[in-house]
């Protein structure tokens, strides 16, 4: 592995230090109230600093989600591997998705409470890491499929939009809820489970 320059890893250190900042004061003001001279001043860096590495507020907003779900993704698959078949790896991507929205709930307030969610949402679905996330459950689905836990009679593809609908829908109402209301949100995992693999018959 190729060593870092010095001025290299200087410039990871600054855009690291203006990601935890920005992280810090999104959660704490909402991210419209949020400037980029209140994020350069709580990282400590002038402003010109974070516009040399950051366009606007938008592209530090969005820089923040690819960094969350890459972290996402890495706990994914290391629990997505442990496990033995199709059904348990699902319910391991659900479980560590969930844990992981619940453990970072101040963070993902921000997207929850931003105005225009449609194009929040559909930007991040368009981005590497977003592309990458639901493609992982897809694949999922697939294998169950083919280890007979899922009907063949559907797109896989479609069935993953089902999934991340119903997923979504849960996480939406658990952080609309008070926080005195809230149980696990991790410990609803199972429930999506059973919404996928055996739907909502009584039989």
């Amino acid at each position: 592995m190729a060593t870092l320059s010095r001025k290299e890893r200087d410039r990871q250190l600054r855009r690291s230090d203006i990601l935890k900042a920005a992280e810090h004061l999104f959660a704490l003001k909402g991210y419209n109230k949020a400037t980029i001279r209140d994020i350069a001043k709580e990282a400590q860096y002038g402003t010109g600093t974070v516009y040399l590495h950051f366009k606007d507020k938008n592209a530090l907003y969005f820089a923040l989600f690819e960094e969350k779900f890459k972290s996402l993704l890495s706990i994914i698959e290391e629990k997505v591997g442990q496990a033995k078949d199709a059904p348990g790896k699902l319910r391991a991507f659900v479980r560590e998705s969930l844990a992981f929205f619940e453990q970072s709930c101040d963070f993902f307030r921000i997207f929850i409470s931003e105005d225009d969610k449609l194009a929040v949402e559909s930007k991040i679905s368009r981005s590497p890491t977003g592309r990458q996330f639901h493609e992982h459950a897809v694949n999922l689905i697939r294998q169950a499929q083919d280890e007979g836990e899922i009907s063949r009679d559907f797109d896989p593809g479609q069935i993953g939009e089902v999934f991340s609908a119903i997923q979504k829908t849960i996480v939406l109402d658990w952080f609309k809820k008070d926080k005195t209301e809230r149980k696990s949100l991790s410990g609803l995992s199972d429930i999506i489970l059973r919404y996928l693999l055996k739907g909502v018959g009584s039989k």
